[in-house]
């Protein structure tokens, strides 16, 4: 599924609070963009388009969100994500769904997983590739995946969004490498055996992720919230992958495995004789 798992769309009126928040509770940009799953670019696309309320100003340039704006951002992406619908058909129903007035309209089926798999793994590849994510344009995407460029759109509202959607497909399918990397290396006694082993086999595991990791850990690196949200919850899963056959206290025995794998990678990078060069004046 795209952008992480869909919050369920809540029937009946914006009045009740979100998971973290409290009814009636002003909500900042950052923490809703936590909630939401939005980036902060897409929230204010939304209320350029007039999805969206104005937030209140409370002082010059300080504005703050409800559990309205909440409510319609988990309604907007459940339509787009699971109806395919595109914005201006959302903008139509959009009211009379936060009112409760209707449910949600049947999800269509074209709407399958496979052309937003096929753009996950296009939008992989050229993130991983030199020039990286910021050079990478939604057309090559597009391209790459073999779809039209508004097809990206019907399925990510933005190249953010598909980016974070890279992230959680790339940390799952790690996650299951690391936990059978474990058991064919013979579990704790086959780790602790040959260590030289496991840092190879890890590292080799971890090379395929690295680009977009360390996109992502550069981001929370700089202060970007929904950044240090995402990074959190990849490292936690990656350790309890890796830690939890080895130990009944998993993210600590995990993140040494995963330490030794980086440390592998970044030698591997820097060439055998590293530590024999003469430093930079």
């Amino acid at each position: 599924m795209a952008s992480g798992a869909t919050q369920p769309a809540r029937q009946g009126g914006p009045d009740r609070a979100g998971p973290g928040s409290r009814a009636g509770e002003p909500i900042s940009l950052g923490r809703l963009v936590a909630l939401s799953g939005v980036p902060p670019s897409t929230v204010h696309h939304y209320r350029r388009l007039g999805l969206l309320p104005e937030p209140e100003l409370t002082r010059p340039g300080r504005y703050v969100y409800s559990e309205v704006h909440l409510h319609a951002l988990q309604l907007i992406r459940e339509l787009r994500e699971e109806r395919a619908m595109g914005l201006g058909q959302i903008k139509a129903v959009l009211p009379d769904l936060m009112d409760g007035r209707h449910p949600l309209p049947p999800a269509t089926p074209d709407c399958s997983e496979e052309p937003q798999k096929r753009l996950v793994d296009a939008a992989f590849k050229l993130f991983s590739e030199p020039k990286g994510y910021a050079a990478v344009t939604v057309s090559e995407i597009a391209a790459t995946a073999g779809v039209a460029k508004g097809t990206v759109y019907r399925h990510f509202p933005s190249k953010e969004a598909l980016f974070t959607a890279v992230v959680e497909s790339l940390c799952q399918d790690t996650a299951e490498r690391f936990a059978q990397a474990v058991a064919e290396l013979g579990g704790p006694e086959g780790l602790a055996h040959d260590p030289g082993k496991t840092a190879v086999v890890f590292g080799r595991l971890i090379t395929r992720a690295m680009p977009i990791l360390l996109e992502l850990g550069a981001r929370a690196a700089r202060g970007d919230f929904p950044s240090q949200i995402l990074a959190a919850r990849v490292l936690r899963t990656l350790a309890e992958a890796a830690g939890r056959p080895l130990s009944d206290d998993p993210v600590p025995a995990g993140l040494e495995v995963i330490e030794t794998a980086f440390a592998t990678v970044l030698q591997w990078a820097v060439g055998p004789d590293w530590a024999l060069r003469p430093a930079s004046p």
